[in-house]
């Protein structure tokens, strides 16, 4: 999926907006590795639920999130989650643990084509190849 076409193209500043046009896009990918789904943030509050311990994210870190319109928007094929409101992304691993969550002052649209660019580093994520 090629992100800066998509945000070059597009005028989206919300998260719900965000989700249905990469669900829309993300209908011509063979192989994506970021999943853009309608239940996404169902299957994230069943791990909430799952993985609760004191170090990881709890059910109401989440629903403070929330209030600022967080939404999680998609899952990696490695199992993590990425989210975010108006103003940052969050890249949370699998684990769910706190401490190794990663945000960024990127609305979603800039991080993914930031991320594509190979101008994010990320300890969760893997590094982009870059095509010479």
């Amino acid at each position: 999926m090629n992100f800066r076409d998509i945000l070059e193209k597009n005028d989206v500043h919300d998260p719900h907006s965000f989700l249905q046009l990469m669900i829309t896009e993300q209908q011509e990918e063979e192989d994506p590795f970021f999943v853009f789904q309608p239940d996404i943030e169902q299957k994230f509050e069943t791990n909430l639920q799952f993985l609760a311990s004191e170090e990881t994210l709890s059910e109401e870190d989440y629903q403070y999130w929330k209030e600022t319109d967080f939404l999680i928007v998609c899952q990696t094929i490695d199992g993590d989650f990425i989210g975010g409101n108006t103003d940052e992304t969050f890249v949370i691993p699998s684990s769910l643990y706190k401490k190794d969550i990663e945000i960024y002052p990127l609305f979603m649209s800039s991080f993914f084509a930031s991320y594509e660019a190979g101008e994010i580093e990320s300890k969760i994520l893997p590094a982009v190849a870059q095509n010479e």
